[in-house]
């Protein structure tokens, strides 16, 4: 194979490719072998780039340093006080820092991954679409959903006040197509009317029914739904 210096991200790539080519198990390197293999490789291309190989040398150093310790009296050279000029202490080390390496380029494998499959996927900022509606007229009201049932709260509060202290229990139907029908009686003749005139019966099923009935007239722009200030008096306004 004709492998460069430039197929490899560093040292430790290199280190790592030898590992892997060689079949060693990365947790029982033999350190030897790897040192050899990449000092013959080193030896073996144009190193004349300093750009590119100057750590590919530097690391031939380290690894040349190593060596000469595995091969002498490894208890008189890490007496040396040139020995903290390297990094790499002993084959142990050298051996954590290629398994440590190997973990980082899988994760970062990984990643480019995830990077590739992001690609796939197109991602697209909000927009205004007012510009493309077929009616211009703003049908949405400043009245909050929370405010209209505050606004009825507010009615069953008068409606328990209003309770007599006998009642007659009655079965009346309230249908909300009905109530919306009664509405527009109501807006025919008034362009505008308060919420509170629409409750001259102030019972549970009336408020409830009526209430609905707003909802669903809002929905189909019959109506807007206006307040001045907050806990102001609501006004229903006729659209058209």
């Amino acid at each position: 194979m004709n492998i460069q210096l430039n197929d490899f991200e560093g040292p430790f790539d290199l280190l790592l490719h030898l590992v892997r080519v060689s079949k060693m198990d990365i947790y029982n390197i033999n350190i030897k072998d790897i040192i050899d293999q990449y000092l013959d490789f080193i030896a073996s291309v144009n190193t004349y780039d300093i750009d590119t190989s100057s750590e590919y040398l530097v690391m031939s150093s380290e690894l040349i340093h190593l060596k000469s310790k595995m091969l002498v009296n490894k208890q008189a050279l890490d007496d040396e006080e040139d020995d903290e000029e390297y990094s790499i202490k002993s084959e142990e080390d050298l051996k954590n820092k290629i398994i440590e390496y190997e973990k980082y380029k899988n994760m970062t494998e990984t990643f480019k991954k995830l990077e590739e499959n992001r690609l796939d996927y197109y991602t697209k900022i909000p927009e205004n679409l007012n510009e493309y509606l077929d009616d211009k007229q703003v049908i949405n009201s400043n009245v909050s959903i929370d405010e209209l049932i505050q606004a009825f709260l507010e009615m069953q509060k008068r409606i328990d006040l209003a309770k007599p202290r006998t009642t007659k229990v009655t079965r009346k139907e309230y249908s909300v197509k009905d109530r919306i029908k009664e509405i527009r009686n109501l807006l025919k003749d008034k362009v505008k009317i308060e919420f509170e005139e629409l409750f001259d019966i102030l019972t549970r099923e009336n408020v409830v029914v009526t209430l609905l009935s707003l909802l669903d007239m809002s929905k189909n722009k019959e109506i807007l739904l206006k307040q001045d200030k907050t806990f102001s008096q609501i006004v229903i306004e006729r659209v058209g």
